[in-house]
This record gives structure tokens, sequence and C-alpha cells, in this order.
């Protein structure tokens, strides 16, 4: 199953004035983003690498293994396989921000690419870090964000006197700040955004997707995500998606090494997977059901737990799985009530929408089956229920894996 690591092996030496520049190309640059360049591309607009000076002065041994992301490898091999790209050997790079600061739940990083006829601005998604994530989960109650105003910060600073023709676009997070920069930029930079890029990126609370500036954008929008995806049905939207194949299940076909390419561009699905489908209808109804006050109590409820076992990056928790178990479990215990109580009604409601999803699923599978088909899913789910351990020992063994 071909992935965008084949499609520079089978494109990468067509420039674009033979083959266009594509969404496949975009979210090529949206992962470029996430490669760790501090020190080496230029936080200036004035100065630029290329990338083979990009591919040549980096150092892995000086990125500390918690800060490595699970695509730390393959990133590695996108940048090798770009550098020796006809493709993209025009492009200059510049603009690098990362700025992670924990005090204010703020993950932002951006990487400008400059070609002869359009500049594409990449913004980099969520990392490991804890303020990354957490502030991915803000984005369901609060109007603006840390790294959504840092990413109208940003455009407005660097573009505002130019007159180039521009493109964003980001994966997870990075297509969020794309859309929303865009939507909330001065005039003067959003006519000249031509196309906006979102893979498998969350959406936004209800006041932002209501809002005028937001909606005029949309149409500008390209969003891109796998069958069975989480993050980019996260939140409310107005754009429409185009579903890619994975070679991934679950979670994992958020990384963007799994999607499926084909010579011309992604191998598009017709539909969401059964699980996709499933997904959606509970997140949707569940984050309905949450108002925001709910929302953000949950959100400080569950990050206050995690900071709590002092690790700034998921990595740095699994590396001492211990210490870090025992710190959230005494965190847990020493929750205000108000804290516990939003925890409780938020992840009740969670499992309340799960199992409407899990009843309207097997509905729609017995459509054609059975004569009541709402009645016979709901008989089954009792049934799946009454098969369950009633054994006490036996329950204990399936809880902790047997151990």
């Amino acid at each position: 199953m071909a992935n965008i690591l084949d499609y520079l092996d089978w494109r990468g030496d067509l420039p674009f004035s033979v083959s266009s520049f594509n969404a496949v190309d975009a979210l090529i640059l949206a992962e470029l983003s996430y490669f760790p360049a501090e020190g080496i591309v230029p936080a200036g607009m004035d100065k630029s690498v290329t990338l083979a000076e990009l591919r040549d002065s980096f150092d892995g041994e000086k990125v500390p293994p918690e800060l490595r992301i699970i695509s730390y490898d393959q990133d590695i091999e996108l940048v090798n396989k770009l550098a020796e790209s006809h493709r993209f050997d025009g492009m200059r790079l510049c603009g690098y921000v990362n700025d992670v600061d924990s005090s204010r739940d703020l993950q932002f990083s951006a990487l400008t690419c400059v070609f002869d006829k359009f500049t594409y601005v990449a913004f980099r998604g969520t990392d490991s870090t804890l303020a990354g994530w957490k502030e991915d989960l803000n984005f369901s109650f609060m109007h603006e964000t840390a790294s959504q105003s840092m990413a109208i910060k940003y455009i407005s600073e660097n573009f505002s006197d130019s007159k180039e023709v521009l493109v964003f676009g980001g994966h997870s997070k990075g297509g969020n700040l794309a859309i929303y920069a865009t939507a909330f930029c001065d005039k003067s930079i959003r006519k000249r955004v031509r196309a906006i890029f979102a893979f498998d990126s969350p959406g936004f609370n209800e006041e932002v997707a209501a809002s005028k500036e937001y909606l005029a954008v949309t149409s500008r929008v390209i969003s891109v995500i796998p069958q069975s995806s989480l993050v980019g049905q996260l939140l409310s939207g107005k754009t429409r998606h185009r579903i890619v194949k994975s070679s991934a299940s679950g979670l994992a076909q958020h990384l963007a090494y799994s999607w499926q390419v084909n010579r011309f561009g992604f191998d598009y699905a017709e539909e969401l997977s059964q699980l996709g489908v499933f997904v959606n209808k509970t997140m949707t109804g569940w984050i309905a059901s949450l108002d925001e006050s709910d929302r953000h109590s949950f959100v400080d409820a569950v990050f206050s737990v995690l900071e709590a076992a002092e690790g700034e990056t998921f990595n740095e928790l699994s590396s001492n799985k211990r210490k870090s178990f025992a710190a959230i479990l005494k965190a847990l215990k020493g929750l205000p009530p108000e804290q516990r109580n939003a925890a409780k009604k938020a992840l009740s409601q969670l499992a309340s929408y799960g199992k409407r999803a899990f009843i309207a699923g097997l509905e729609e599978n017995l459509a054609d089956k059975v004569p009541n088909p709402k009645e016979s899913a709901t008989k089954l789910l009792t049934t799946l229920k009454r098969s369950e351990p009633h054994n006490g020992h036996e329950r204990a063994l399936l809880k902790d894996g047997g151990h």
C-alpha cells in the first residue's frame, strides 16, 4: 500500500509545471512542519534555506527522545526524499517557529515554504506535549485558543506587506489553525489565500462555526479525513470531507503516513467505515450534550491529573510508568468535588451516546433483515450485556489483562 513516501518516488521528478500542485503535495508539506528544524530554518522571512541544507545540517542526536513524535523516523526519510526531489528542489524554507508554553496551554509551530508562484504556510499539528493536547480540547469551549491567536499573528506579521499568492495547510490541529487564521486575519491577506488544506483536522465550537468570518472562507477549504477518522470529526464545521483510504486501523489512521495514494493523488473511498460512522455519532452527540462550563471543567480535571505526573510530554510519562501511574492515582483521589463531578458527568454522557450510536448502527445493519430492527438491536445489546462474566475472579482477570 503506497503512501506519501512512495508518491515522492513516483512523482518526485515532475515539476509543478508538468503536474500541478495537489492535495498530496499539500499533505507532504503539512507533515514537513513536524520536522524539528530549530537552528536550521530561519525564524524570519528575509533569509531561507533549501531542503538539501535542512537535510545536511540536521543532527538527530540533538533531538531528545521525549520530543520525538511517533512519525520521527519517517519524517527524516521524508526530508531525505524531498531533498532529492526535482519537484521540490526550487522550494525555500523560512519562518520556522516552535513555541510551547504549558502555562498558557500553548503549542504552536509553523513553517513557510516559498515557491516561484505561491507561498505555502504549514501549521504543525499536535505534538507529544501535554500543552498541545490540552489546547486541542480547549477548542470545544474557547472562542480563541493561544495557538489560534499565534496563527493570526504569524501571518499578519509576515504577509501584510507582500503580494504573493498564499496557500495555508496543516495536519490535525494545524488544519484548524490554517482555517482559523484565514477567517480572522486582515482582509488584505485573506483575499490572497487561494486554498486552505485541512488534513484530519478538528472543527470549531458552535460560536466560531456560525461566525460570518468562518463561513466566508469555507468554500476554499479542502478537507481530507481517513475512513475511521476521530480527530477530523470533532466539533462543528461546514466543510465537506473527502475520505481517503488508510493502511492502518482505528485511531492509527490519523497518521499521515498511513494514507493511501496513487500516482495522481489520494486513493479516495466512497464513505466512512462503520467505525468512522460510530465515532461521528458518538462524539458529536457527546460534545453537544455538554455545555461550555461542563467542557471546561472536564478538560481541567483530565489535565490536572496528567500534569500531576510531572511530565511535559506523553513520552516522558511513559518512560517511567510506575512513578507516573502512582502520581495520577494520587491526583485522581485529590480532585476537588466539582471537578470529580464534571468528569463523572462527561464520561457518563460519553457512554450513553456510545450506546445510542451502537444501537443505531445495529438498526442500520438489520434494516433489511428483520421486521423490527430497533427492537432487535436493543435485544441484541441486552444479550451481549448478559453474556459478560459474572464471576468476580473472571471479571478481575479481564479487567487487569490477566496479570
